[in-house]
Formats: C-alpha cells, structure tokens, sequence
C-alpha cells in the first residue's frame, strides 16, 4: 500500500485495525535479552520515510545487490542509511 498505492504508514496501518493486537514485535534471533520491540508500526513509518527521504525506490532497488549482501558470506549486511551507515548481522559464537 505505501510503496504502489502511494498510502502513509497511518493509512496502512489503519487497514489493519482490526488485527492490531494479534501482532507480537520482532525478536531478533541471537542469544540473550531482547533489548528492542520492533514493531509492525515501526517498520512500516520506516519505510515511509525511507521514500520521503529518496532512500528507497521501488523502479530503482537493485534486488541482486541486495540478495547477495543478505547473504552470510557476503556480510550479511544492509545500508541503514544510503552511502552512511550500513547494518550486520549481529556476531555469532560459530560459523555452522
């Protein structure tokens, strides 16, 4: 809805209200305490303002580079902020 409907977050949200309690927020798969609730909402305001920003671009996002980066071998890693700040995966005690 937001990237092809050209719909905010709250619209798209919205779509969904009746389902908003059944969704429980992401936990990233590594050991220990959860630090962070990352939330449906979250990720969807992100993506809103990553097109604002000209950070995303549906006509222009490269899904080769983006499926060979996401690969653990290849670093495992995303551009948080274009041409600044780039994301890993968080570290592992072993490699299989």
């Amino acid at each position: 809805m937001i990237i092809i409907l050209k719909k905010s977050a709250r619209e798209a949200w919205a779509a969904f209200k009746a389902y908003h309690n059944k969704f429980t927020p992401f936990r990233d798969a590594i050991m220990g305490p959860c630090t962070y609730k990352c939330t449906i909402d979250h990720c969807i305001n992100g993506l809103d303002l990553a097109i604002k920003l000209g950070w995303y671009n549906y006509s222009t996002f490269d899904v080769s580079e983006y499926q060979h980066y996401e690969k653990v071998e290849n670093g495992d890693l995303n551009w948080t902020v274009p041409g600044k700040f780039i994301s890993f995966s968080g570290p592992l005690a072993q490699t299989d």
